[in-house]
C-alpha cells in the first residue's frame, strides 16, 4: 500500500480469507482493494459508471458512458490507493504523455477528472481514455486450446503481424522521446484489423533517471534495474511477447527469465530459423547486440513475415530492399554448392579466408572481365592456383553483389545524389572533388575502381 513500505496487506490466514480494506500492520496506512466507483455514480458531473472493466497495476478501469459528448463509451482510470507516491506520479505522467501523443496504435486520452470519494472524503484522479473494444492478446492465446485442452500457440505469421503493428506504435513513442517499458501480451488489444496499445502506465520520457520504473517479469530487459530503460529495452519486451504467443513458453518467468530454450525442442524455432534469429538478437543479453530501432526491427521482422507466408504457400513474397538496390549481374548459375547432410533452410554460404578476400584499394586491378574467367563453379574456385585468379574471382563477386543505398546521414549524401556520370574513370574524377571523404564516398570509390579493372580501363 505503500512504496516506501512494502510489507504485504490483505492476505488469508489458515482459513480466514484476507481483508479488502484495512490498515498495514507494520506502518499503519490504509489499504484498499476494492472498488471506488460503482454503477450510476456520476463522475465530474459527466460521466456514468456503468461497472468494473477490470484491474490492473495501478487501479481499477472502469466502463463509463460520457453523457456530455453523444453518449460514447469512454473508460476510466483511476489508482489502487492514492496515497502511494509512486502510484500517483506514474498516473499524473500517464496523464501527461497520452495528451500529446495521437497515433492509430495507441489509446486516446480524452481528458483527466477527479471526483470526491464519498466514503473516505478524498479527492480521487481519473483518466477517461478512449474505450477500445475487442480481446487482448493474452485472452486472444488463452482461448486457443487443442481438442485435450493443451494451449495452441498463435500461428508465427499471426504473431509477426502483430508484433509489426507494435513496432509501429513504439518507434511513435521514440520519436517523441518516450519509452513503453511494459509492452506484453496484457496490454494490447486486437480491435477489428488493428492492435493498440492500451496502457500507458509505464510510460517514461527518455532523459527521466527519477521516476519510478514499471514492468513485467519474464517480458522486461535484464540490464533495466540497473542501467534503466533504453530503446533497446523496449524492442527487447516485443521480442519476449512474440515468444510467448508463438510457443508453449514454460518458465518464462524464472528458468528461462532472460533467455529462450534451446531451439532444438521447439517446433516453431525448427521449422522457422529466422523467426529464431530475429529473436535471439531482439533478445540479446548485450543491448548494444539487438536492434537499433524500431524501424529496423520492423524492417526485419517483415522479412521474416514474408519468408514464413512463402514457406508455407509455395510462392515467393519478394519486395525491394531499403538498403540495396537490384543485383546487377550474376557470377555463376550455381551461387551455392551442394551441401551433404542436414544445412540451414536459409542456404549455406562459403566461408573464405582472409587469404581469399580483396585488398582495397584495388586501382591496380588486372584488365579481366568475368566473360574471361574459366567457367568453375563458386565450390571451386579456391582450388584454382594463381593469385590473380583469386583476386579477379572476389571482385567479379563483389560487383555482383546488390548496389548498397546511399545512407541519407552522410555528410556527402547530397553531393552523391547529384553525380550524374556513370563511367567509373569519370566518377573516380568527381569523387576525389569531394570536400571530405565520407564512409559513403569511399564505398562510392572502392566500386569505381572494380568497375574500372573490370572494364579493362
Amino acid at each position: 500500500s505503500r512504496s516506501d513500505c512494502g510489507a504485504p496487506v490483505g492476505r488469508a490466514r489458515g482459513d480466514r480469507p484476507g481483508r479488502t480494506e484495512g490498515f498495514c500492520t507494520k506502518c499503519g496506512h490504509p489499504y484498499s482493494f476494492v472498488p471506488k466507483l460503482r454503477a450510476g455514480d456520476i463522475v465530474h458531473g459527466q460521466y456514468e459508471v456503468v461497472g468494473c472493466l477490470a484491474h490492473g497495476g495501478l487501479g481499477w478501469i472502469y466502463l463509463a458512458v460520457d453523457r456530455a459528448v453523444s453518449d460514447r463509451w469512454v473508460v476510466l482510470k483511476g489508482l489502487l490507493d492514492t496515497g502511494d507516491q509512486d502510484a500517483m506520479a506514474a498516473a499524473i505522467s500517464e496523464r501527461r504523455f497520452l495528451a500529446e501523443i495521437e497515433h492509430a496504435n495507441i489509446v486516446r486520452i480524452y481528458n483527466f477528472v477527479e471526483h470526491l470519494d464519498q466514503r473516505t472524503g478524498s479527492l480521487d484522479g481519473y483518466i477517461v481514455m478512449e474505450y477500445v473494444g475487442g480481446k487482448s492478446l493474452k485472452e486472444l492465446a488463452n482461448s486457443r486450446r487443442t481438442q485435450t485442452g493443451k494451449r495452441d500457440p498463435l500461428p508465427v505469421e499471426q504473431a509477426c503481424a502483430y508484433g509489426i503493428e507494435a513496432l509501429e506504435a513504439l518507434g511513435h513513442l521514440h520519436s517523441r522521446n518516450l519509452l513503453y517499458c511494459d509492452f506484453k501480451v496484457d496490454n494490447a488489444i486486437q480491435t477489428e484489423d488493428q492492435l493498440k496499445l492500451i496502457d500507458m502506465g509505464a510510460v517514461r520520457r527518455m532523459d527521466d533517471d527519477e521516476s519510478a520504473i514499471y514492468g513485467t517479469v519474464g517480458y522486461q530487459a535484464p540490464e533495466v534495474a540497473e542501467v534503466g530503460p533504453s530503446v533497446s529495452s523496449d524492442l527487447y519486451t516485443v521480442a519476449r511477447t512474440l515468444a510467448v504467443l508463438t510457443f508453449d513458453f514454460q518458465g518464462y518467468t524464472n528458468v528461462y527469465v532472460d533467455s529462450l530454450p534451446d531451439p532444438d525442442h521447439i517446433e516453431v524455432f525448427r521449422q522457422y530459423e529466422s523467426f529464431y534469429r530475429l529473436l535471439v538478437r531482439a533478445t540479446d543479453p548485450d543491448p548494444a547486440r539487438r536492434f537499433a530501432s524500431a524501424q529496423e526491427m520492423t524492417e526485419q521482422l517483415t522479412g521474416v513475415l514474408r519468408e514464413v507466408v512463402s514457406l508455407q504457400t509455395g510462392r515467393a513474397r519478394p519486395a525491394l530492399s531499403t538498403l540495396f538496390g537490384p543485383e546487377v549481374r550474376v557470377t555463376d548459375t550455381e551461387l551455392f554448392p551442394k551441401q551433404a547432410g542436414e544445412v540451414s533452410r536459409l542456404g549455406a554460404r562459403v566461408v573464405r579466408t582472409r587469404k581469399q578476400q580483396l585488398s582495397l584499394p584495388a586501382a591496380h586491378l588486372p584488365a579481366v572481365s568475368a566473360a574471361n574467367l574459366p567457367a568453375v563453379s563458386a565450390a571451386n574456385l579456391p582450388a584454382v592456383s594463381g593469385g590473380i585468379v583469386k583476386v579477379v574471382d572476389a571482385a567479379v563477386a563483389a560487383l555482383a553483389l546488390p548496389v548498397p543505398r546511399v545512407d541519407p546521414s552522410d555528410p556527402n549524401a547530397g553531393f552523391l545524389a547529384g553525380l550524374m556520370t556513370t563511367a567509373p574513370a569519370e566518377l573516380l574524377g568527381a569523387l576525389a572533388a569531394a570536400s571530405a571523404p565520407s564512409t559513403e564516398t569511399r564505398l562510392r570509390q572502392v566500386r569505381a575502381w572494380l568497375e574500372n579493372g573490370d572494364a579493362g580501363t
